[in-house]
């Protein structure tokens, strides 16, 4: 894979694994410990920036189960909040709209992300 795709890959692991624990930790932390907050949120996004860094090293050697997964967690993604948002911006007045992306389109989506990341990884194969 090209370094300028690894690079944009990583860093969008870097923000998002960031904003993840960041997140988390505002709920887990109790209020004396809410300095090790930041610390602990670099941390993981630094850690899981690397990774992803040294995953796309060589895509052609990885296998199956990296292909799966990744279909999945990028179409289930993907579903899910198209699903969860979208009756938020074009039916606002709808109250179960979020059930959508939760229940239908998230899982749909990476259902079909996993049969996609399949037959890519046959069609690689040869």
């Amino acid at each position: 894979m090209s370094h300028p795709a690894r690079l944009a890959l990583s860093v969008a692991a870097f923000f998002g694994a960031w904003l993840l624990i960041f997140f988390l930790s505002l709920m887990v932390l109790p209020e004396s410990l809410h300095w090790l907050q930041p610390l602990g949120a670099l941390g993981f996004a630094i850690w899981a920036a690397r990774r992803v860094w040294l995953q796309l090293e060589d895509v052609a050697a990885t296998g199956l189960p990296v292909f799966v997964g990744t279909g999945a967690l990028m179409l289930g993604g993907l579903g899910f909040v198209l699903g969860f948002f979208g009756p938020m911006v074009f039916a606002p007045e709808a109250n179960q709209g979020p059930l959508l992306g939760i229940f239908i389109t998230g899982p749909g989506g990476a259902a079909l992300g996993a049969v996609t990341g399949w037959l890519v990884w046959l069609k690689r194969r040869g």
